[in-house]
């Protein structure tokens, strides 16, 4: 486990900085877990019990004091069953977890069509390039900040992450008008 502050979606990548000795020494154990660990999501010094189960994608750079810069990518949501602060053999926290399965969120056609109306308004992005216009691809493109990621893995149903990630999208829709509508009354002389 490495506990940090952020939330990694499935298919998301993000990038870190080991640099903690018990962190490093994860780092170097990665190759026995198929190069995948947990990133319990921590909040104001406390455990909530979910995080981000993610897979190193590659490493960026590795530092001559054992540091390392790494790209790592969601695979999964899991749920803290037994959470240990150190491994008796090994300086990191581990856990027991149970995977969510929430990798594979079927997005509604109310949230697809928010998202399009979102895209054509704000994001301007050529939908044809990707395979399939996704739950994932659709939280992962409109800059939710970590605290909203955690919000919306919380939620139980897939109806509820939809209704959730839907109400995101309509709130940004709402704030990129009101910009818009500024732009066109105010002027910086």
């Amino acid at each position: 486990m490495f506990p940090l502050g952020i939330v990694v979606l499935p298919g998301e990548t993000r990038f870190l900085h080991i640099f903690e000795k018990r962190y490093r020494n994860l780092f170097e154990d990665l190759e026995k877990f198929d190069n995948k660990f947990g990133i319990p999501f921590l909040t104001t010094g406390s455990l909530p019990g979910t995080g981000s189960y993610v897979k190193l994608e590659k490493v960026l750079a590795k530092y001559p004091n054992g540091e390392a810069d790494i790209a790592v990518k969601g695979i999964d949501i899991f749920s803290i069953v037994n959470y240990f602060d150190e491994h008796p053999d090994r300086m990191y926290p581990y856990a027991d977890i149970e995977l969510l399965n929430k990798y594979s969120v079927c997005a509604s056609a109310a949230l697809i069509s928010a998202f399009e109306k979102y895209n054509e308004r704000v994001l301007k992005l050529d939908l044809t390039k990707f395979p399939g216009v996704g739950f994932y691809l659709i939280a992962n493109s409109i800059g939710l900040n970590d605290l909203e990621k955690y919000d919306l893995l919380i939620r139980g149903s897939e109806e509820a992450l939809n209704k959730t990630l839907t109400n995101h999208l309509n709130l940004r829709s709402l704030f990129a008008l009101q910009k818009n509508s500024l732009q066109e009354y105010y002027c910086l002389n």
